[in-house]
């Protein structure tokens, strides 16, 4: 295993790695301002054409107009990179989703709206179904514009507009025929954590899919101050979904991650930690778990390090060679790179 630093920034979160069409690593991660959300917040690229032992400077992928931007989603599909950015006024208000794609190894990227994003919602990693389909889950927030002025007028963030729901759903298709928006489950507001001392209610679900076998998905995803990890399963390719319920699989707040791998087995990227504490002191460890008989029971669980600290927001992918190469960060300010034996 090897790991090596990649930037350190006055904020750094949700940092993505792929292998571009041409061969080399590319990690994007959403850098600058004191925090997040905040004005300063861009998406930025990294390169590394040695397999990522050295990595570029920094490089803006989208233009520079005074909105701030985050990225949730970066995939390689054929020869073309896609890579799903939220852009907001620094509080997540008018919140409104674009999609840039890059034909030439992220080298130059091309803006689009996106073909099926709900606005006030997040894109995740894509699963290819056995059925040839795409599946994108996202989690979606109900804000209407009357609580968007609202909260553009008193300068605060959008999660204090009081929402009835969250949304957790899949987005199905392909880009030449078009994608259909589901909804797999609603979180009703009774059930959402209150944040802001008791003002407001929001969770963030940053919900990730695997196929077990031919049309059997499972969902896991995030609920803020349960401190486990949540399930949702389809059996039908993603049409329809089962009730959500709550795992035994520890987790302090921090987006998961579930890969497919090169031989069948899946892979989940956590950090399994509900110690009673704040929840960014305890993203650690961060390791990697592997099932061969679709999450049943785990065959190996890989420590990637246990350093203390936030290790948050891992993603990554399997290399043709069947190593996981992974993105962190770390603290919110370090952007690691590991490339860890299976």
């Amino acid at each position: 295993m090897s790991i090596r630093l990649v930037h350190m920034d006055s904020l750094s979160v949700e940092a993505a790695v792929r292998k571009a069409p041409n061969g080399d690593l590319v990690l994007l991660c959403t850098c600058g301002g004191a925090c997040e959300p905040a004005p300063e917040n861009r998406v930025y690229l990294f390169r590394s054409a040695d397999g990522g032992q050295t990595w570029s400077e920094k490089q803006a992928i989208c233009p520079e107009d005074g909105w701030a931007r985050y990225q949730s989603c970066l995939t390689v599909i054929g020869d073309r990179m896609y890579a799903f950015v939220s852009r907001h006024n620094g509080r997540f208000v008018d919140w409104r989703n674009e999609l840039y794609t890059s034909d030439d190894s992220g080298y130059t990227w091309i803006k689009h709206d996106p073909p099926f994003v709900p606005e006030n919602g997040f894109v995740r990693d894509p699963v290819r179904m056995s059925n040839g389909a795409l599946l994108f889950p996202f989690h979606a927030y109900p804000v209407t514009r009357a609580q968007e002025d609202d909260c553009r007028k008193r300068n605060v963030i959008i999660c204090e507009s009081k929402i009835p729901y969250v949304d957790n759903g899949v987005c199905i298709g392909d880009f030449s025929a078009g994608f259909r928006t589901l909804t797999a489950f609603r979180q009703p507001a009774e059930i959402l954590p209150l944040w802001g001392g008791g003002k407001w209610r929001w969770s963030w679900s940053e919900n990730t899919v695997v196929e077990a076998e031919a049309g059997h998905l499972i969902m896991l995803y995030r609920v803020d101050r349960a401190d486990w990890l949540w399930r949702a399963d389809s059996f039908d390719f993603g049409e329809t979904w089962g009730k959500p319920y709550q795992t035994d699989i520890p987790n302090p707040n921090n987006k998961p991650q579930l890969i497919q791998g090169n031989g069948g087995e899946m892979l989940l990227l956590n950090t399994p930690n509900n110690r009673p504490d704040f929840y960014l002191k305890r993203r650690f460890p961060l390791e990697v778990w592997v099932s061969t008989d679709g999450l049943k029971t785990w065959n190996k669980k890989i420590r990637v390090s246990d350093f203390p600290g936030a290790y948050s927001y891992p993603n990554g992918f399997v290399d043709d060679d069947g190593r996981l190469k992974l993105a962190f960060e770390f603290n919110r300010h370090d952007v690691y790179f590991a490339d860890v034996e299976l």
